[in-house]
């Protein structure tokens, strides 16, 4: 449970809480210390002490540098979580480097199972997402994708990013969405719409002959079985510098 908080240690939370609200990210201990005239260590045991009385949570990563995470979210308490890095993926949202481990970071996570969370860093940037390069998804291995998620899944060998667009039970589907044949085969209908719909998640105009060949080249025209999904994304970790 929080304790009480001094009037000078409510300006550093309230700075902290419109810093992010703002900008998606934690501001660098320098800005910290910036913007209330002090230096970076006095800055620095001001958010230990929040810390201390369980207000936020910081530390120094590989990847994201100095960064705080604050211990809210729509009211509820999250749990701080050490998510490794088990892999990259590219500006075409393949998975590469899995899962290589080359380092992990914190983060608040609420109500996940910590031994089946992961995350992936971006190589480059992805326009249709505004994924910068640096930039960490966390994904969830037993979370269940369903319509507008974001998981990792197979186009033949290959892992990638995809979108998550409807059951094959729904209708008025677009792109590489797979429309479900009729008859409906043995079993499908005792899966009640369990398959997915999806396209590449960096399917786009300039990426539309890439994918084109990719696809032909791996025959994977169908929709996807919950057993085909390796892991559902949970969030998007900003690349922080310090």
């Amino acid at each position: 449970m929080p304790h009480s908080l001094t009037a000078r240690q409510k300006q550093y939370l309230n700075f902290l809480r419109e810093y992010i609200a703002n900008n998606e990210s934690s501001p660098s201990l320098n800005e910290v210390a910036t913007h209330f005239q002090v230096k970076p260590p006095t800055a620095h045991k001001m958010l230990k002490t929040l810390q201390k009385k369980g207000y936020l949570y910081s530390c120094r990563s590989k990847w994201s540098g100095y960064y705080i995470r604050l211990v809210e979210r729509a009211g509820s308490s999250e749990i701080v979580t050490e998510v490794p890095v088990l892999g990259k993926f590219n500006e075409y949202g393949e998975v590469i480097d899995f899962p290589k481990y080359s380092g992990h970071f914190a983060s608040l996570l609420h109500g996940a199972n910590p031994d089946k969370i992961f995350s992936l860093r971006s190589t480059a940037y992805m326009p249709v997402e505004a994924i910068g390069g640096g930039d960490l998804i966390i994904f969830d291995m037993e979370k269940k994708p369903k319509p507008d998620d974001i998981c990792i899944g197979p186009i033949g060998t290959k892992f990638f990013l995809l979108q998550i667009t409807g059951t094959t039970f729904d209708g008025d589907l677009e792109s590489f969405e797979m429309e479900q044949e009729y008859p409906v085969p043995p079993g499908i209908i005792e899966d009640r719409g369990q398959k997915f719909h999806w396209y590449p998640l960096a399917y786009k105009y300039e990426t539309y002959d890439y994918f084109i060949k990719v696809l032909n080249e791996n025959y994977n025209y169908r929709a996807l079985s919950p057993d085909d999904v390796l892991a559902t994304a949970l969030r998007l970790t900003r690349a922080m510098s310090f």
